[in-house]
């Protein structure tokens, strides 16, 4: 048995301090709570970019948007030597707890949509960049490769994972299946319109166990930013409504919901995983196996 949790809480945005500082909080309850593997929200560090469509992002050599995305580059995480990312693997050794996340990543001059991993012993065991951003966001980020496309091992069960809408690809889905997943763990920048049905599906297409974990965002969590920093702020605090509702759920390898979905609040989700169960729903469709036909579907076929 493997205890998860999923961690849905808002960022402090545009803070990687102050959000890193919050999330480790809800991390040392989740221990508290006998979780062995922590998740939580697409780039929750340090936020998802919800400010590009309500002010314009698409805006050419755009001022503000020029100085958003500086703030943004700024407070996101560099894999080599982060004083944040030396943190978090301390703190996964001291708890003997997995870390599977979303963060902003910078390399360069570049921001990429990262899920890093990292293991009960505090060795990094890897990063996944978004292989391509979504609509808007391939203003802010750049495109991610191959590199993370692969599941991690804890006690004996594969856990892979996705960013956001990556999950409705169905090659991506297929080459974590290839490799012996068992456990999928999808981050989402938050939305129930998201994770209610593409949870399951992606369940019973691979009858695995499917944790898909949220972030979570108001109008309030815009107070502590300057105009300097973030000059849209007002745009993003006159809001009549959640920018992210949430959504977290969890599922097993059967479909059903066992956890959640977790709406409008913050909070832990907490589901015992048993992977044999994904075995077991696997004795009669394999997608990776049995039932694969891996002869006809190798190459594509040829249509005329």
């Amino acid at each position: 048995m493997i205890r998860v949790a999923a961690i849905q809480i808002a960022p402090v945005f545009l803070n990687k301090e102050e959000t890193w500082k919050k999330l480790e909080t809800y991390i040392r309850e989740a221990k508290s709570n006998d979780a062995e593997l922590v998740t939580w929200g697409e780039t929750l560090i340090p936020g998802y970019p919800f400010w590009l469509s309500p002010s314009g992002g698409a805006r050419f050599n755009d001022a503000d948007q020029k100085t958003a995305y500086a703030t943004y580059w700024r407070e996101a995480i560099q894999i080599d030597g982060d004083p944040i990312l030396e943190r978090m693997k301390s703190l996964a050794r001291e708890l003997e707890i997995m870390f599977m996340g979303g963060i902003a990543e910078k390399e360069g001059g570049s921001i990429y949509c990262t899920l890093l991993t990292i293991g009960p012993d505090g060795n990094f065991f890897g990063r996944h960049r978004k292989i391509k951003p979504t609509y808007e966001e391939r203003l802010v980020w750049a495109d991610g490769d191959r590199e993370g496309l692969k599941p991690h091992l804890l006690k004996n069960a594969r856990i892979g994972g996705l960013n956001c809408w990556e999950n409705w690809l169905p090659l991506a889905r297929a080459g974590l299946h290839m490799q012996g997943e068992l456990i999928h763990v999808a981050v989402w920048p938050g939305s129930l319109g998201n994770t209610q049905d593409i949870t399951r599906f992606i369940a019973l297409e691979g009858r695995s166990w499917v944790i898909s974990v949220s972030g979570f965002l108001r109008p309030t969590d815009f107070a502590h930013l300057t105009e300097s920093d973030f000059p849209m702020k007002s745009i993003m605090e006159s809001s009549k409504s959640n920018w992210a509702n949430g959504g977290s759920v969890i599922v097993d390898p059967k479909g059903q919901i066992t956890a959640g979905p977790l709406v409008d609040e913050e909070g832990i989700l907490y589901a015992d995983i048993d992977p044999r169960i994904a075995i077991q729903e696997r004795q009669n469709f394999d997608i990776s196996g049995h039932y694969s036909r891996f002869d006809i579907f190798n190459k594509p076929l040829d249509l005329d």
